[in-house]
């Protein structure tokens, strides 16, 4: 049920004020200023505003009873999905609903309601990317979601960058690489875009940090108030970190840690390179920010930590900071669960540094 309040011609106080009433009813869905629920997703607006004067999409294009998105044999039926009869927009925003609580095969359902409401809407087709990337086995399916997303709206960044970033999990660089351009050509003032085409250049099986680099720097410059953005700040000093110029990461890294103090990565990363450059002594403290910023920053915010103390003489402390971790990661993903415990088991039997361990056994680390 969707309430609008206007006070239109030929409707009384009275019958405005009947609808208020409604609108105030239990069950009633809290409404924006638009008069769109409140619990809808911006990018909803963002679409509706950019699509409003365009012409409206190819009647060929969205999710056809033909398609493999709508055939494959492990498909839900709608009736998961207890939004399925309230239109497109409510099916969608609960599967994103479903999505967050890891209730995939309900989200998906919701979906697929969602589009046979309306077969071109980008939002739930992003959603069916989404979902398929969560399966080894259905690379081909999540494409084909994301592809025919950017199809029906082609400046949808965030359907662009999940697009790169499931070529890039599948070691498709070249895929990826374009993916990430792509974004940025339709959005080049947008600080998502920029992001993900620095992280692929930071990525642990490409590390070009030059062209990282080059990237981040240009994206301080396209992107409004870039020059003061935390998140290109740090991937200037994660880029610099991975060229092994430590000053100039310590100094990004702190910018972007000053202009967010919460910000638990760029404290690591400002430790991680202090402790590169030397500075032990320094590299503590600030990686002891890092982890009480967030327990699970990064696994190598742990090992980082220890091989300091162990330069400073501290073994036990040293000790005591890799069983810290190993409990921080214990309900975390599984890579990083097993990185953290290989890292500690590792300098426990003296056979490695800890933090050069960790940077063997996972790539999550760039």
């Amino acid at each position: 049920m969707r309430v609008v309040l206007k006070h239109a011609p030929g409707r009384s106080i009275r019958s405005v004020a009947v609808l208020a009433l409604l609108a105030l009813a239990p069950g009633a869905i809290a409404l924006s200023s638009d008069g769109s629920p409140a619990d809808e997703p911006a990018e909803f607006r963002a679409y509706d505003a950019s699509s409003a004067g365009a012409p409206p999409p190819s009647p060929i294009l969205g999710l056809t009873d033909s398609m493999p998105l709508a055939t494959h044999a492990d498909k839900p039926e709608e009736s998961l999905c207890d939004r399925a009869e309230e239109g497109h927009r409510r099916a969608t925003t609960r599967g994103n609903e479903l999505m967050k609580l890891g209730e995939w095969r309900s989200a998906e359902a919701c979906y697929l309601a969602a589009l046979r409401h309306k077969r071109d809407f980008p939002m739930a087709l992003y959603g069916l990317g989404e979902v398929h990337a969560k399966h080894e086995n259905r690379y081909d399916l999540s494409v084909n979601a994301y592809e025919l997303a950017i199809q029906l709206w082609p400046q949808y960044v965030d359907a662009r960058v999940a697009l790169g970033d499931e070529h890039l999990r599948r070691g498709f660089k070249k895929r990826a690489r374009r993916a990430y351009a792509a974004a940025v050509e339709v959005a080049a003032a947008d600080p998502l875009a920029w992001e993900a085409l620095g992280r692929f250049y930071l990525d642990d099986t490409v590390r070009d940090y030059e062209q990282a680099s080059v990237t981040y720097r240009r994206a301080a410059l396209a992107v409004p108030a870039g020059g003061t953005s935390p998140g290109l700040l740090l991937g200037l000093a994660e880029a610099a970190r991975g060229a092994e110029k430590w000053s100039e990461c310590v100094d990004k890294a702190d910018r972007a840690a000053s202009l967010a103090p919460g910000f638990a990565r760029a404290r690591f990363v400002a430790g991680a390179c202090r402790l590169g450059g030397g500075d032990a002594g320094t590299a503590v403290s600030v990686l002891r920010d890092a982890v009480r910023l967030d327990a699970v920053v990064s696994v190598e915010a742990y090992t980082s930590l220890a091989s300091a103390l162990v330069e400073l003489g501290k073994d036990v402390e040293s000790s005591a900071v890799l069983d810290d971790g190993v409990a921080a990661f214990r309900l975390a993903d599984a890579a990083s669960d097993a990185a953290m415990r290989a890292a500690r088991d590792a300098a426990r039997t003296g056979r490695a540094d800890p933090s050069a361990e960790t940077r063997a056994q996972t790539k999550e680390l760039r």
